[in-house]
């Protein structure tokens, strides 16, 4: 396997500021093509800060939901109006514009950049012909409010000072904060991510898409949080946009009552607690109408209630992964502490292990960086900004990356 110079890609793609639709970054060396499309979100209205809250289907208004910040969830304009990167792979006829393959792919949480993902999207599209859509989710990378990279210290030392708040660290404070202080936020803004997605592949399947052809296989690959929005996606298959597209399920999918989500580079502890007491314990008690009601009566409510791992939604979940099994790839980590490989397990094939869903087990490093840190006593920097660790991690890379590319190139 090749390796071209991700840390020069990266590089080259984060310090352009001026981007056009039509304007790619070209790498003619490496054979690719990289666009960075704009887009616009018409699902602020989800998120907290509104005065009232409408649910057309049925007809029921709700009482608004106000937050302390300002600007409110819902109008922050940077995760309202962004642009998103995809990844061309050149073709032998130049001619031909229109991408016939794209695969989606879907980060973590609490992601600040796209960069390591680079090479997980570069040798994917380069081995299967397909192009790579990587999409920010609410609030992330570049779909966050700028001035909350100048208050961080300020939610860190608040968050410190919570007793027994363990994994209180400047790169968590503000997602942990904001959680801690909300955590229906979780599910408003997978909401709005889901819908801004759906919205995507409608303006693909309608030949509004400049880069994609109408009749594109579109295939998903959801890491940790990303693959919660991705399986959703397939389990509820909106309108049949995906048709025969297949997805992949990388640490992500454990049931939210098995996940360890308490890290310095997710959330902290009190965080954490925050959202198992919503989702998971306290449900009922500690929701909103509005949030129930979602969750109860609507489709993409009703698949994230499963997620939470609570019967009898289980059978729910297990009988349409039954019916999607030929098309999924769950791929487990075996050092994984955020989403134990068992949880996974149980939640892809079944605590029968009866789903049919194919889960491939790897040893990795760290969940948050799987092919670059081995440990968490590694510095913080190299934490958060190393990506890619060829000598350690190149061969189990290759295989990873083999599976995946094997498992994409069926049909049906």
């Amino acid at each position: 396997m090749q390796h071209p110079d991700y840390r020069e890609i990266g590089k080259r793609f984060r310090h352009t500021s001026l981007w056009h639709d039509e304007e790619p970054l070209s790498f003619p060396e490496e054979g690719f093509d990289l666009y960075n499309l704009s887009y616009h979100s018409a699902h602020a209205h989800y998120l907290l800060g509104q005065d009232a809250y409408d649910c057309p289907e049925h007809g029921l208004r709700f009482e608004g939901e106000a937050t302390t910040q300002w600007p409110t969830d819902a109008v922050i304009e940077n995760n309202i109006h962004f642009r998103y990167p995809l990844v061309c792979i050149r073709r032998p006829s130049a001619h031909v514009r229109r991408q016939e393959r794209v695969l989606l792919l879907l980060h973590g949480l609490n992601e600040r950049s796209f960069t390591k993902y680079i090479p997980w999207a570069y040798q994917i599209g380069r081995q299967t012909g397909s192009a790579v859509l990587l999409f920010p989710l609410t609030f992330h990378i570049n779909r966050v409010f700028p001035d909350w990279g100048r208050t961080q210290r300020e939610s860190f030392l608040r968050r410190k000072e919570i007793g027994g708040n363990e994994n209180a660290h400047l790169f968590n404070a503000v997602i942990s904060e904001r959680l801690g202080d909300h955590p229906e936020r979780f599910f408003w803004g997978a909401l709005q991510s889901y819908w801004d997605i759906v919205d995507l592949l409608r303006s693909i399947r309608t030949g509004h898409h400049p880069l994609i052809e109408p009749e594109a296989r579109v295939d998903l690959f959801g890491f940790s949080a990303g693959g919660y929005v991705a399986l959703a996606l397939l389990l509820a298959d909106e309108e049949g946009i995906f048709r025969d597209g297949r997805g992949v399920l990388f640490a992500s999918c454990a049931s939210v009552r098995d996940t360890n989500l308490s890290s310095r580079l997710i959330v902290d502890h009190m965080a954490e607690v925050s959202l198992m007491k919503l989702f998971v314990k306290y449900r009922d008690r500690l929701s909103t109408g509005r949030l129930k009601h979602w969750l109860d009566h609507h489709a993409e409510g009703r698949w994230f209630n499963c997620f939470c791992g609570l019967s009898p939604k289980r059978t729910l979940l297990d009988l349409r992964l039954r019916e999607l099994a030929p098309r999924l790839l769950g791929i487990t980590n075996l050092n994984d502490q955020v989403m134990p490989p068992g949880a996974m397990l149980n939640a892809l094939q079944g605590i029968r292990r009866d789903t049919g869903v194919c889960v491939e087990e790897f040893d990795l490093g760290i969940h948050e960086n799987p092919f670059a840190c081995h440990e968490y006593t590694m510095r913080d920097r190299t934490l958060i900004t190393e990506f890619f660790d060829q000598e350690r991690y190149g061969t189990v890379f290759e295989q990873f990356i083999g599976k995946i590319v094997n498992h994409l190139s069926k049909t049906g």
